[in-house]
């Protein structure tokens, strides 16, 4: 069941690409239901270059960044991480560094589970997009609470065209 979930949800998101365009093994567009509002969303996403350790230090995890947007709302994106492991039940700060740009700090919000951390205004995802732009690499760095300072990685070579397909996606 699950299996055929997945080849219906990949058939269905080719059909949203433009002619021709394949997609990045390091970047992922997929079409998902979103568990808390029963909306679809097209999500891009990544996981981290490397790992952290969980919250109680047994095992290794691998931090998603992930770019968000409802089909039909227009170009409006989200920003969010999954961090995979607690960070905190309240918002919190979190520093992206990419390239040698200075890095952008930004507040943000923390979800029911503690280990998810978004953005929580417009002009938050938009400048933060801004930010990333034409840029190649991205370090985001957390510290998630009575706990020391974590720090991922993330390739954005592609970043910048697979946003554009995200795009696409949210305006059909």
């Amino acid at each position: 069941m699950i299996r055929t979930t997945r080849i219906a949800m990949a058939a269905a998101l080719t059909l949203l690409l433009p002619h021709g365009a394949s997609l990045a093994a390091d970047w992922t567009l997929e079409t998902i239901q979103d568990p808390a509002t029963y909306q679809a969303l097209a999500v891009l996403h990544q996981e981290s270059a490397g790992t952290i350790g969980d919250e109680y230090g047994k095992k290794a995890v691998r931090p998603r960044l992930e770019f968000r947007c409802a089909p039909g709302s227009g170009e409006q994106v989200a920003v969010r991480i999954d961090w995979r492991r607690f960070i905190s039940s309240f918002n919190t700060e979190v520093t992206f560094a990419a390239d040698d740009a200075e890095p952008l700090t930004l507040s943000l919000g923390v979800d029911r589970s503690n280990r998810i951390t978004a953005t929580r205004k417009d002009g938050d995802d938009a400048a933060l997009i801004e930010y990333l732009s034409g840029a190649d690499a991205l370090t985001v760095t957390v510290t998630p609470y009575s706990d020391v300072p974590v720090s991922v990685d993330y390739d954005l070579a592609a970043l910048t065209g697979r946003l554009a397909e995200l795009r696409d996606a949210c305006t059909a």
